[in-house]
Formats: structure tokens, C-alpha cells, sequence
């Protein structure tokens, strides 16, 4: 087994037909769906990444195979791992309710759901009623059950206009302190 550094992020490792059948290693079963052949290819990796000063830990590896005779080759490159971003979906919900009756139909709804929601708020503005929920999504069941009672569903822009021009309900749980009081 031979390993060499060919630069400062990749290795090449080369294994004759004695260091495979050594390993007990083919080439034609070689690869990741094999529980020996993947134990054997990272234990390889890592001792190459050792010898050759590559910190490989924390970083993604790209792996190439080549046959050689008896033999094979494996080039190794160590990548910079990349950073993962989350994608969040809209700011928020907010629910419309054309009288006083549906609005509080649906939060005795909501709260016998039971759901554990702390981030809604509630408010009045224009002869409407408003529940605004501060969560990237609110759960299916619940938004189903606001659907049967709320006039229209509309997103973090209608719920911002209603905040600056509304009257606040209830800034905070808005659920669980109406929903309490109603049953």
C-alpha cells in the first residue's frame, strides 16, 4: 500500500493485489453498499488523510475507485464542508374572521385541539376579527379547523397590516387565554 499526497486537499492511495486480497477486498464489490467493503475504504481513508497531514475531520470526501491490474487506486479529495442554510416558509399565518361569533368558534376549536402555541395574537380592525400566528407553519390540523370558520387566510404582510393599524385582543397566547375562558 502506497500513499502519496498530490496536493494540499487530495491523496492517492494505491493497493496492490496482495493489499486486496490482504483486506479481502474486489474491486467488483467495492463500494458503499457493502457493510465490509465501506468499513475497510473509510479505515483506508482516514490512516491515508493521517500519513499524507489532510485533516479530513468535519470535512466532506470525495471518493474515486480505479482499477489497476490485481490492484486499484482511490483518490481521495477533501472538500470544505458547506454551510447548510434552512429555508424558512413565510413569517407567518393570519387568519380573518368576519364576526365576533366565528372568530371565537374557531379559537374554542383551536384550543381543544390542544395545541401548545404561544407565538398568536389576536385583533379587531375594520369590523374583522384576526388570529396571527408567528410560526413558519402552523400544523394542518389546526389550519383546517381555522379554515371552516375564517373568511380568508392571507400571509405575514396581511398580518403586519393589521398589527399597525388593528387593536390588539390579546398580544400573546392569544388561543389558550380566549380558548380558556370559553369553556
Amino acid at each position: 500500500m502506497t500513499v502519496n499526497r498530490l496536493d494540499e486537499r487530495r491523496v492517492l492511495l494505491t493497493l496492490c493485489g496482495r493489499d486486496m486480497s490482504d483486506f479481502k477486498l474486489s474491486f467488483a464489490q467495492l463500494g458503499m453498499d457493502d457493510d465490509h467493503s465501506r468499513r475497510i475504504i473509510l479505515r483506508l481513508i482516514s490512516l491515508a488523510c493521517r500519513k499524507s497531514g489532510i485533516d479530513a475531520r468535519g470535512k466532506r470526501l470525495s471518493v474515486e475507485a480505479l482499477m489497476m491490474g490485481e490492484g486499484c487506486c482511490f483518490l481521495v479529495t477533501v472538500k470544505e464542508k458547506r454551510r447548510r442554510y434552512i429555508r424558512r416558509r413565510g413569517a407567518g399565518e393570519c387568519f380573518e374572521f368576519e364576526c365576533a361569533e366565528d372568530f371565537l368558534n374557531a379559537v374554542e376549536a383551536a384550543y381543544r385541539l390542544n395545541y401548545c402555541l404561544n407565538k398568536n395574537s389576536a385583533y379587531e380592525w375594520a369590523g374583522s376579527y384576526y388570529l396571527i400566528f408567528d410560526y413558519p407553519a402552523v400544523p394542518k390540523p389546526l389550519r383546517r379547523v381555522l379554515g371552516e370558520f375564517s373568511v380568508r387566510r392571507g400571509k405575514a404582510l396581511l398580518g403586519a397590516r393589521v398589527r399597525e393599524q388593528g387593536r390588539e385582543l390579546c398580544a400573546r397566547g392569544a388561543i389558550s387565554v380566549i380558548g380558556a375562558h370559553l369553556i
